[in-house]
């Protein structure tokens, strides 16, 4: 009797335990019958990146987790949906093919407010965006969504003001101290700030593997000192995000329309690919004709470490005295008010 008690007990816990060991994730899309979302993540879970099958609008997923991850399904569009798993949970998407900012993810605290955020950021302007993300992370500092929220909006955006980054960081490790998560970020919000508007350009060395100065004499170090007295554009981008194709071709016509104006631009690139041959490939199909740096370390790479760059492209525009007239990811947005400017 107590042996049937034992089994009895022991399939209770196991049926309710959800998926031990594992994550289920299942979707519903309206206006998609058949086709394939992307699925990986950077900060724990797979790591690799796996196909989501749709099929009759719908698909099931489930991957083994040993620790709290975060996810990102890649849309064909090349947006993403962060997902906040850990091990056990089940959670279930639904929404709307032609919608997909809009999708419901459900299941945890952290998915459903981070889809309620989602919403109610939808069409704001970045400011405006700003100031919710601080008062969704300030009312939930022990959520993984807050912490990400906080280093997507405030960390990867040069434009936000540091004493407002450090408020709200020491807000989080307040209401956790021993997360480790917030330790790793540390350094990122000691650097933030260096590459804001008026601040000087931090001194950098990089050995070129291609490209020509703007005179057109071949170098093979190009270092900050080189270009005091003179504009100067610094372009990260990879051949494998989106966005860096044109980032070389707004940085080019930036260049020309300064020339017809009778001021020259500097403009270096830093690639954060890995691949050598690709990326000669991708210079000489683009016409990269100015310095070019790789150490084809992506975002492991010295300087985009020590800058805390972390989206791609990023920019950063220099005036005649070295100091950062403009940076930021959004040309529309962070680079082209000032570099209009230069144009006049």
């Amino acid at each position: 009797m107590k042996q049937l008690f034992y089994i009895v007990s022991l399939l209770t816990l196991l049926c309710c335990s959800g998926h031990p060991g594992q994550v289920k994730i299942r979707g519903r899309f309206a206006h998609l019958e058949q086709g394939e979302f992307f699925i990986y993540s950077t900060q724990g879970g797979t790591a690799t990146l796996d196909t989501l099958r749709i099929q009759d609008g719908e698909f099931s997923y489930m991957a083994s987790l040993e620790a709290p991850a975060i996810m990102q399904i890649l849309y064909p569009n090349y947006s993403q949906l962060a997902l906040f798993v850990s091990p056990g949970d089940d959670i279930e998407i639904k929404g709307d093919a032609q919608h997909l900012n809009a999708v419901e993810v459900t299941g945890t605290e952290d998915n459903e407010i981070y889809t309620k955020f989602r919403r109610e950021a939808e069409g704001k302007a970045h400011k405006e965006q700003l100031a919710l993300v601080r008062q969704y992370v300030l009312a939930h500092p022990t959520l993984a969504v807050s912490r990400y929220l906080f280093a997507q909006y405030y960390l990867l955006s040069g434009s936000s003001p540091g004493k407002e980054v450090r408020e709200i960081y020491d807000s989080l490790c307040r209401a956790c101290p021993e997360d480790m998560d917030l330790l790793r970020l540390s350094h990122a919000v000691r650097a933030h700030g260096m590459l804001s508007p008026g601040s000087v350009l931090p001194d950098f060395s990089l050995a070129v593997h291609a490209g020509r100065t703007a005179g057109g004499a071949r170098r093979d170090t190009v270092r900050s000192r080189d270009y005091r007295g003179k504009y100067l554009l610094m372009v990260f981008w990879a051949g494998w995000k989106s966005g860096s194709q044109s980032a070389l071709y707004r940085s080019r016509r930036l260049r020309r329309e300064m020339q017809g104006k009778g001021r020259t631009l500097n403009i270096v690139s830093y690639s954060l690919d890995t691949d050598a041959a690709y990326l000669r490939d991708l210079e000489r199909r683009d016409s990269v004709d100015f310095p070019s740096y790789c150490d084809y370390k992506a975002f492991s790479g010295d300087l985009v470490s020590w800058w805390n760059i972390r989206n791609l492209p990023y920019f950063v525009l220099v005036d005649t005295t070295h100091h950062i007239m403009a940076s930021g990811s959004d040309w529309t947005r962070d680079i082209e008010p000032k570099a209009k400017s230069l144009c006049l």
